[in-house]
């Protein structure tokens, strides 16, 4: 359960070290880093809090209570978080059902704004984190303007461009053996330009400059059909907060999937410059942004993506 987190590029950057039957030690796998993309593996300590949110959950419904404490002092720590499992009763909710169903939407959405007693439900979830920016507000339309400026200058940095062909699969037996990375279905597509993506696509396709035009074309008609954007900030940049900031963010997407709201985390803002620099400022946050999520209702359910099996990312000592 814990590995069905979501994280950049569906990279599954986690290991998990079996001490004893009570202890584990979860650690980043460096071989799963993206270097250009994320070189200060802000994005992977997130990822590795989403996943340390599901274990908690997960560890619950099965009456198991996860005391964590952070082993990690640097985003290039190996060793993250040590577990110390405990029995205590059994939390009954629907946690198991939602980490199943939860997934990336990267469709159209509705233009509908979001519920007001949904944004309400979801801001309880995060009092100090999380603010919601209609697609119409002034905030809203910087958003979804700069993040198809810096999708753009992100699609042709040929070195970064590289390492994301890396993450893509362009063949069924390639999804069969590694059970990581972007699909075509996780992209969105279906039908014919599925058939079309099995068939013709090849890595190096990705580095063409058409490839790179329709990446940046499908970002467009995304950023442009929604409802607004969720906006997740930490306290600061340490490895705690961001570790704590992808469990805020797992929270909030599992509380989603239970509202049907959709959910595409779009990180190119945060990713290039000078647009990571212009957050704060015009959004009006004087927090630290770690997460904006294009959010919205849709009536597409994709799959959930592809994960590896436990015996690859697991080892006992």
């Amino acid at each position: 359960y814990a590995s069905l987190a979501p994280s950049s590029h569906n990279t599954q950057p986690w290991r998990v070290k079996i001490i004893s039957d009570s202890e584990l030690i979860i650690q980043s796998d460096s071989t799963r880093w993206l270097p250009k993309v994320d070189p200060d593996n802000r994005e992977l300590l997130l990822s590795i809090g989403a996943f340390w949110k599901n274990l908690v959950l997960s560890c619950l419904a099965f009456r198991l209570d996860a005391q964590t404490e952070i082993l990690a002092t640097s985003p290039k720590d190996i060793d993250i978080l040590k577990v110390k499992l405990v029995r205590c009763p059994p939390l009954k909710d629907n946690s198991l059902e939602l980490m199943e169903m939860r997934v990336t939407n990267r469709k159209p959405y509705e233009n509908r704004d979001l519920n007001p007693l949904h944004i309400e439900e979801l801001k309880k979830l995060l009092p100090h984190h999380l603010t919601y920016f209609p697609r119409e507000s002034e905030e809203g339309k910087w958003i979804a303007k700069s993040t198809i400026e810096a999708s753009k200058k992100q699609a042709f940095d040929d070195e970064k461009q590289k390492e994301l062909s890396e993450w893509l699969r362009f063949s069924r037996s390639e999804v069969k053996k590694r059970k990581d990375g972007l699909t075509p279905e996780m992209l969105g597509m279906s039908g014919m330009a599925k058939f079309f993506w099995y068939t013709f696509m090849s890595r190096k396709s990705a580095l063409s400059e058409s490839f790179r035009n329709k990446g940046v074309e499908n970002i467009k008609n995304q950023a442009n059909n929604c409802a607004g954007f969720l906006v997740i900030t930490s306290d600061d940049v340490s490895v705690s907060s961001l570790l704590h900031a992808g469990r805020e963010f797992e929270s909030l997407a599992l509380k989603c999937t239970e509202l049907r709201i959709a959910v595409h985390p779009i990180s190119q803002l945060i990713e290039e410059l000078p647009w990571t620099e212009q957050i704060g400022e015009s959004l009006g946050l004087k927090k630290p942004v770690q997460f904006i999520l294009r959010v919205g209702y849709s009536k597409f359910q994709p799959k959930p993506s592809v994960r590896r099996p436990i015996e690859e990312f697991t080892a006992i000592r």
